[in-house]
């Protein structure tokens, strides 16, 4: 063969020396050089991980768009407690109930959230006793408060009521309107607590007075309010209220005076602060047992919200490749299959997240997150570019966890599975090229 010109004999020269430069994947690759560990292409890496429970940390639990109340007893994680701080405010200024005000009654109403879906997670059949105290100490709407904290309280009870879930149902009540006929209404779904005649005829009383002139005033002499829900059958659960919408959470006061019968409402909405305590009782429980032994989770590690439990996971193998830059990653997956069954009663958590604490602190981070597949009974974790910089060395951590994404606001555990389980266990799948 001829070649016409100089530059046609270049051009194939040059795509010859691509040819011999290119990568190649599959099996010329990581496991050449890390056959001793298992990893490989196509390959799953479940010696590599190593995963065990801890106790999470406490959690900022004040002034979300969510409130969580209940018991929840669970065999496997043991008992949940949630209850809540908050305030109610003046609807406005200046309060006056008329001439010779007698009471009708007090109702503290709680709408559930929007999301019909989050509004409760547990026993539904399960009984309840939900009672109302007044706080006995101040909290402020501008102010961080911790999961933990354990709040002042009265000693006697303005309220409660034996409740059975029904979230998406909605209530039919009579309306109480100023000036005209009373009616039936559909009210947003909701739990309706009467409280004490005594406390509605204390603030009769103070018709006109300083203590119903402004919010100021009002929340000097009324600090606020503490809910608290004790199961009474079944294996409990979780509510889920919003107290930031007025049209759905608020305290009204019915009354009668010389001229009318009438009603006032306060407030309770953004405006005014909310508060979740989260309170974990393990004792006797599988988890427990994994606080002190990390061994335990070689076959399930437990991940619960509400400042519960978390996961610890190391990949020692891919630690003892460091610094290593003769690896091009090109996928990196985490599968974190749940226990068969476990989301039958209890349902998992929806988004799994891999966070990292950094080195020389506690402050911490997102690296990648993944969603629960109800199908397939699994998490998948994006990695690849975790696992690219993991061998680089170039991640800033001292430690690695999987929680729960809405760990503050949702009630939801999961039962993972382990590295060592005898079906379906943890697995780093990973696919490279050579350099």
């Amino acid at each position: 063969m001829k070649w016409k010109t100089s530059k046609d004999l270049l051009i194939i020269l040059i795509s010859l020396f691509i040819l011999q430069s290119c990568k190649k994947e599959g099996s010329i690759g990581l496991e050449d050089q890390l056959n001793e560990t298992g990893i490989g292409v196509g390959k799953n890496d479940t010696s590599s991980i190593i995963v065990w429970t801890v106790k999470d940390d406490t959690l900022i639990s004040s002034n979300y768009a969510r409130n969580l109340l209940g018991e929840l007893i669970d065999p496997v994680f043991g008992e949940t407690r949630a209850s809540i701080a908050f305030h109610a405010t003046l609807s406005k200024n200046n309060v006056s109930f008329g001439t010779t005000p007698t009471l009708d009654s007090i109702v503290m109403v709680m709408g559930y959230i929007g999301d019909t879906s989050q509004r409760f997670y547990g026993d539904k059949n399960s009984l309840f006793n939900i009672s109302v105290s007044q706080l006995d100490e101040t909290i402020s709407n501008d102010s961080i408060y911790y999961s933990n904290k354990k709040y002042k309280v009265k000693s006697t009870e303005i309220g409660s009521v034996r409740y059975r879930p029904n979230p998406k149902d909605s209530l039919i009540i009579q309306n109480i309107i100023d000036g005209k006929k009373d009616t039936l209404m559909k009210v947003y779904p909701q739990i309706r607590i009467k409280l004490a005649d005594d406390f509605g005829k204390e603030l009769l009383a103070k018709s006109g007075l300083v203590d119903l002139s402004d919010n100021t005033a009002f929340l000097n002499a009324y600090k606020g309010f503490y809910l608290t829900a004790k199961n009474l059958s079944g294996n409990g659960g979780v509510m889920s209220f919003d107290l930031t919408n007025a049209n759905r959470s608020y305290i009204i006061l019915y009354y009668k005076n010389t001229t009318d019968t009438s009603n006032f409402i306060f407030n309770i909405n953004s405006v005014a602060a909310n508060v979740n305590r989260y309170e974990h009782d393990y004792s006797n429980t599988k988890v427990q047992y994994q606080f002190t032994d990390t061994v335990q989770g070689q076959q399930n590690a437990y991940a619960q919200s509400l400042a519960g439990t978390r996961v610890r996971i190391r990949f020692p193998d891919l630690e003892l490749r460091k610094d290593s830059n003769k690896i091009a990653i090109n996928k990196a997956e985490l599968i974190i299959p749940i226990e068969t069954g476990s989301d039958s009663k209890f349902a998992a958590i929806s988004t799994l997240s891999l966070k990292a604490r950094r080195k020389g602190s506690n402050a911490e981070y997102l690296i990648s997150s993944g969603v629960y597949d109800a199908s397939k009974k699994q998490y998948t974790i994006e990695m690849t570019k975790t696992v690219q910089q993991f061998i680089l060395n170039k991640l800033d951590f001292q430690a690695l966890y999987l929680e729960d994404a809405s760990k503050q606001i949702k009630a939801n555990r999961s039962i993972l599975n382990g590295p060592k389980h005898p079906s379906r266990p943890i697995r780093l799948a990973i696919s490279y090229s050579k350099l």
